[in-house]
């Protein structure tokens, strides 16, 4: 196993920093949900839509901008999305109307879609192969870290000074965090060792014509069904937990705050956690079963059974408890899907995996707002609207994580290499 590259820990930084800009984007538009759609006079099927905006070209991004992580200079990629993260941030307090705010949403969507794939092939230039599970944990623990913390104190924010100072204090941080990145920023690490590595456990690169095959793989469509289960919860946890947490359960102060962060916090332990764990397991058995998909299996289970539970019980108290697993559990898949990927793609082609990974499983992150929003606007009443809408996700969520649980396995390397140069076994 070849030693990590001592500048990588700085990368390393900089792309949790990265991801916790990119997440908390999303989840301002849930933290300012109930003052906008006052001031706007949106009904909960606009919100959704509102919602749903953010990922109708995210998928397009993913897998187009995403897919060139691979060719195109990761530094300079990675400093125009920032640039776009900035600048909408900068632009949504000015939206004054329904269409305004969905055109910030979208061209967020589509500025923060390659991220993730981006990401990756960063963290497959350089961390070998035994790292990436904790490469890959500590850039989504950016992710929910970041939103437990920057949550209670951007509804201090919201209260203080109104819904429009969350984004600029939003963009303001990622400006200061951009010019870091200019100044410190590298695109390959220096080790030749490492370098070596990558090269000699590479498959060949395959164009995109030749590639796309491999994505009707059977590992490859659990693993975006399974991620598709943890976008689902994702997307109603940003645009619809804050809104429920205070119309329905009549949190305020104090209690809202903690309803809304804890799971940020909970989900960020558990992507370093189950990270460590994995790569622990896949250093000792070299079996992505064992280490990878037995965990992210289990969890989507645990996560479904947690939301239907979290509806289910009298006490507030067990309901913030339970909605706060749900979504530390579901998200294990996010972190641990890029190592799982990386076992059937190489270096060279995991921006391309990566980006179809996001573009495919996040789709279900258009549709999550709409169904939410169609059923709390057409039932009796909002209350029972919510109702069925998380025991619906709790369903699907238990199903797939089952069927990825069981169908998911290793594949052999040897097998993996076919005429067109990279084959993902089923």
């Amino acid at each position: 196993m070849s030693k990590t590259p001592k500048y990588a820990w700085i990368i390393l930084l900089f792309l949790v920093l990265s991801g916790m800009i990119n997440q908390v984007d999303k989840i301002i538009i849930g933290l300012v949900s109930v003052p906008i759609m006052k001031e706007l006079h949106l009904s909960p099927t606009q919100w959704g839509v509102v919602g749903s905006s953010f990922f109708w070209f995210f998928t397009f991004s993913s897998i187009i901008l995403g897919g060139m992580a691979d060719t195109k200079n990761t530094k300079k990629m990675l400093t125009w999305l920032s640039l776009v993260w900035l600048i909408v941030q900068f632009a949504t307090p000015f939206a004054s109307s329904l269409t305004l705010l969905l055109l910030t949403r979208i061209f967020l969507g589509i500025g923060e879609g390659p991220a993730p794939a981006l990401s990756t092939a960063i963290m497959g230039k350089w961390f070998p192969k035994h790292r990436h599970g904790i490469g890959f944990g500590a850039v989504l623990l950016g992710t929910t870290g970041g939103s437990a913390i920057a949550s209670p104190l951007l509804i201090s924010l919201i209260d203080k000074h109104g819904w429009k100072s969350a984004f600029l204090a939003m963009g303001v941080l990622g400006l200061i965090v951009l010019v870091f990145w200019l100044i410190l920023g590298k695109e390959n690490p220096e080790s030749a060792v490492h370098s070596a590595e990558i090269h000699s456990t590479s498959l060949p690169k395959v164009s995109m014509r030749q590639f796309l095959p491999h994505l009707l793989s059977k590992n490859f469509v659990l693993t975006v069904l399974c991620g598709g289960c943890a976008y689902w919860l994702l997307s109603v946890q940003a645009v619809w937990f804050p809104a429920y947490f205070t119309k329905i359960q009549q949190f305020n102060g104090q209690t809202l705050k903690l309803a809304i962060s804890l799971p940020f916090l909970f989900a960020a332990f558990c992507q370093i956690g189950f990270a460590l764990l994995s790569d622990q397991l896949y250093r000792k058995t070299g079996n992505i079963r064992k280490a990878r998909t037995n965990l992210a299996g289990l969890m989507m289970v645990l996560s479904a059974l947690c939301l239907y539970l979290a509806i289910t019980v009298k006490s507030a108290t067990m309901s913030i408890l339970f909605f706060t697993l749900a979504p530390g559990f579901a998200y294990v898949i996010l972190s641990l899907a890029p190592a799982i990927l990386m076992e059937f793609f190489s270096p060279q082609n995991i921006g391309k995996a990566q980006g179809a990974f996001i573009a495919l499983s996040s789709t279900t992150s258009i549709i999550a707002p709409l169904v939410f929003g169609y059923l709390i606007q057409h039932a009796v009443t909002q209350s029972i609207g919510y109702q069925y809408a998380f025991q619906v996700s709790s369903l699907g969520m238990l199903i797939i994580g089952i069927v990825f649980w069981l169908g998911v396995g290793p594949t052999n390397r040897r097998q993996a290499i076919n005429e067109s140069g990279e084959q993902m076994s089923s």
